[in-house]
């Protein structure tokens, strides 16, 4: 546990001098009120904290969107693609149709979203959900593709049904994958988030960064950044107690 927080606060400590060595830098090579764009750490971090009560309602609307995005689009995408992927029928049936429509840029669909869906929370999370489900759908069905047939006869030559071959053998074996498959969509959500919240919204962390470029407070966009930061953060952590949890057998030394 201890060599667990040691590592995080010395990458922490080294990506903030990184941040700090190329605010130096920029100040010193670009000219005038330009330089002061990249803000250092020391200013972000201090608007952070004596801004928080203005960033904590923004911070909590934009968590509460994307959960429960990620929520969706977890139990979408790995009920279809273990179902794919397990079963020969639906993986000819269903994979060409997610391969086409996979590589479109989900971004064309936003205003489409926007209108049918109102501009409220709804529409937000739909946007993500959209985004989110193929990557998890298609690392399920990958990783469903994948497992033995050995462990499934020996389910069902002990009378298993075709329920307890998916609880016993499938889903556990699928499970690191699928667990994979959400902390690469922890990023693109946080992506898509930032997308649904730039416009024709009053609350986010998206609303509060571009309010500040606005008026130019450039300390107050990277607090909002690390906001953002703390937010993935936060879901990568659990993430990572989930998957302690439920696939052990990954952290037997």
């Amino acid at each position: 546990m201890k060599s667990g927080i040691s590592r995080y606060l010395i990458s922490l400590l080294f990506l903030t001098l990184l941040w700090w060595l190329a605010a130096f830098i920029v100040r010193q090579v670009v000219p005038g009120p330009k330089s002061m764009v990249l803000s250092g750490p020391i200013k972000a971090f201090s608007m952070l904290f004596y801004h928080w009560n203005a960033i904590w309602p923004n911070f909590l609307r934009s968590a509460l969107r994307l959960v429960i995005s990620l929520l969706i689009s977890v139990f979408l995408g790995a009920t279809t693609g273990l179902i794919i992927g397990f079963e020969k029928p639906a993986d000819r049936l269903l994979s060409p149709m997610i391969y086409i429509a996979y590589p479109i840029p989900k971004i064309v669909f936003l205003p489409v979203i926007l209108i049918l869906f109102g501009l409220g929370d709804l529409s937000r999370i739909v946007f993500i959900v959209l985004v989110i489900t193929f990557q998890v759908a298609l690392s399920s069905r990958d990783a469903a593709k994948n497992i033995s047939n050995r462990h499934v006869k020996a389910v069902e030559s002990a009378g298993g049904s075709r329920l307890q071959v998916y609880r016993h053998v499938v889903i556990p074996a699928a499970l690191p994958a699928i667990l994979t498959s959400v902390r690469i969509s922890i990023g693109l959500g946080i992506a898509a988030l930032y997308l649904a919240e730039e416009s024709y919204t009053n609350q986010g962390l998206a609303y509060y960064i571009n309010n500040s470029w606005k008026i130019f407070a450039y300390s107050d966009v990277f607090a909002g950044i690390l906001a953002f930061a703390i937010l993935g953060l936060g879901l990568y952590l659990i993430v990572d107690l989930i998957e302690r949890i439920f696939c052990k057998w990954n952290y037997i030394a």
